[in-house]
């Protein structure tokens, strides 16, 4: 007979209706816990790290996620969006350290945004706006780029996410991407699916870093601080699901990647310059239609067709 655990751990348990609870009660619950405002997994490479200032030491290898993932372009003087922006440390980030124009985080945990504000209202060019991943209250073509790190495994319809990120997306404009795959779903299907969902939004082909490696690196190092925090923070009950949250060694997440159940993928997708047609949808199997579009002659003959 199976274990219950076993059964947990094989349930994607932080999605839909339950992340959103999941979140709301947390930024509800660390309301004052003004030290913490990231929420993901961390990135630890070969080097020496990024350079920050010694009060924000504390949470080096969750800054330092965000700035691999929305450091893959240039974002100096540009627009930019970070959907699931939860506590707002990493678009007070990307504001504040990458020179982006504007930054505008995108939460849909209410209590979450009132946090954010509260903690990084300060920042100029900072802002922050309650809504949801699936119907984004922004106008067509409003960023530069769009940010989304560790948050799009909770949304329960990702191709709706990823077409409202293609809309609110400039011509040319950078979607700028970072999560884990799903339990039960080996990496390379998981990789395949996300590329047809993609290309189901208008995008053109994704090329996927694997930066598991880094992500493990980082949990490690950081292992200390998070079970500190999480006997700090949380009520004795509920300390064995926060481990599996905050992906401490030992708890399921961390085995499924150190043991390769599951990956970690890093996206920089572009919103071509000239729209192609929008797909028709699945055909009988659940594959996206292909679709193929003439480009005027503007274009080198290379490019000129596009498949998606």
């Amino acid at each position: 007979m199976r274990r219950p655990l076993l059964s947990l751990r094989e349930r994607q348990y932080f999605f839909g209706n339950r992340a959103r609870l999941l979140y709301e009660l947390l930024a509800w619950g660390f309301r004052n816990e003004t030290d913490v405002r990231f929420m993901n997994y961390g990135y630890a490479g070969d080097g020496p790290g990024i350079a920050l200032p010694p009060e924000e030491e504390f949470e080096r290898y969750c800054a330092q996620l965000y700035h691999a993932v929305a450091g893959q372009v240039p974002l100096a003087g540009k627009a930019v969006l970070d959907v699931g922006s939860g506590r707002g440390g990493g678009a007070s980030y990307i504001q504040r350290h990458l020179g982006a124009a504007e930054t505008v985080g995108c939460e849909l945990a209410e209590h979450a945004v009132a946090f954010a504000r509260k903690v990084h209202g300060a920042v100029p060019g900072l802002s922050f706006r309650q809504g949801d991943a699936t119907a984004l209250p922004f106008a067509a073509e409003s960023f530069d780029a769009v940010v989304n790190v560790e948050s799009a495994h909770c949304y329960p319809d990702r191709a709706a996410f990823f077409s409202e990120v293609f809309r609110v997306l400039k011509p040319g404009g950078h979607f700028l991407v970072a999560d884990f795959t799903p339990p039960r779903v080996a990496a390379e299907r998981a990789r395949a699916e996300i590329g047809e969902d993609l290309a189901l939004a208008g995008f053109g082909r994704a090329e996927a870093k694997d930066i598991t490696p880094e992500i493990l690196r980082a949990l490690d190092l950081d292992h200390d601080r998070r079970s500190g925090e999480i006997r700090r923070r949380f009520p004795l009950g509920t300390r064995r699901a926060a481990q599996y949250w905050a992906g401490t060694k030992g708890s399921w997440i961390y085995r499924d990647f150190a043991e390769g159940r599951r990956a970690y993928l890093m996206y920089r997708i572009v919103k071509p310059v000239i729209a192609l047609p929008a797909l028709t949808g699945r055909d009988d199997a659940g594959a996206p239609r292909r679709v193929r579009a003439a480009v005027p002659d503007l274009v080198p003959q290379s490019a000129r067709t596009l498949e998606v």
